[in-house]
Parts: structure tokens; sequence; C-alpha cells
């Protein structure tokens, strides 16, 4: 079932959500960094990310039009981009996804392929989550964004 979704869903087909089908296309397809800034990418890479996921997280910035990120922390901003590494603590990835409660934004969780726990806790987060989320075998991304309704999706 999962590989089904998966196929289907990786390159977009079958994404009815508009703001997924962009997120899909233009920040987890692209094998480079699409924009000239690259200061999240290399913040990234400097702590042990791979570079797919570090490219990932990028252009998710890129195609979101966030100016602020934060790693491993909540993002103090009403809107931008936290990303969790796979060194972060549990308790601040709850706390991350938990922030987009109260703002708009996206928190983008890191995970290494083997980490059981680490995917058991944020499929937790998923079903508690009240907007878009969406996963990949790596990548676990929640938004919060006005006009998208709660679903999740397997890229």
């Amino acid at each position: 079932m999962w590989l089904e979704e998966h196929l289907r869903h990786s390159r977009g087909y079958g994404i009815h959500s508009p703001f997924l089908y962009r997120i899909v296309r233009e920040a987890m397809m692209p094998l480079r960094v699409r924009s000239k800034e690259k200061a999240l990418y290399e913040a990234l890479r400097a702590k042990g990310v791979g570079r797919r996921a570090a490219t990932r997280a990028q252009n998710l910035l890129t195609t979101l039009g966030y100016t602020s990120w934060s790693i491993d922390e909540p993002n103090g901003n009403n809107e931008g981009l936290s990303i969790a590494t796979p060194e972060c603590q549990l308790q601040m990835i709850e706390a991350m996804v938990d922030g987009l409660r109260t703002r708009s934004g996206a928190v983008c969780v890191i995970h290494r392929l083997g980490d059981q726990k680490r995917r058991a806790i944020c499929k937790g987060l998923t079903i508690g989550h009240n907007c878009l989320s969406a996963s990949k075998p790596t990548m676990k991304l929640f938004f919060n964004q006005q006009g998208v309704s709660k679903q999740h999706i397997v890229i």
C-alpha cells in the first residue's frame, strides 16, 4: 500500500491540492538548489544533514517564499520554516509542530530511514495536526496555511 501511494504521488500525480502539488514539483523533485540563496542548505550540511535532504529543505523555503528559518528550534517569527535535523530531541519536535497552532508556517522533520521511534512520534503528530501534512521515507512536513484543509499525503 505505501509503495503504491509513494509511486503515485512522488511526481505529484493524484494530488488534488494545488499547494501540495507545487511543493512536490518545485521542492521535492529537483536534484539541485533552485535559488541563488543557499544559506539554509549550507547550515544543514554543516550539521551533518545529507545533500538530498538539505536540497529539499532549501527548495521548500524558496517555494513557500519564507525569509526566516530555524534549525532544531521553533521559529520565533510569525511565518517561517522550522527544520528538525536527525539529532533534534523529540520534545523539541513536538514543540515545533505545536507552535503551528498559533502561527502560519511549516515544519520539516528530517529523520534517518531506519529510525522507527522517530517515525512513530511523527505519525502521532500527524494525527493530532489540524492542517496539511506530507511524508516521505526520510522527511515529514507539517504546514499551517490559510485555505488549506486537513489532509495527509504520502509523497
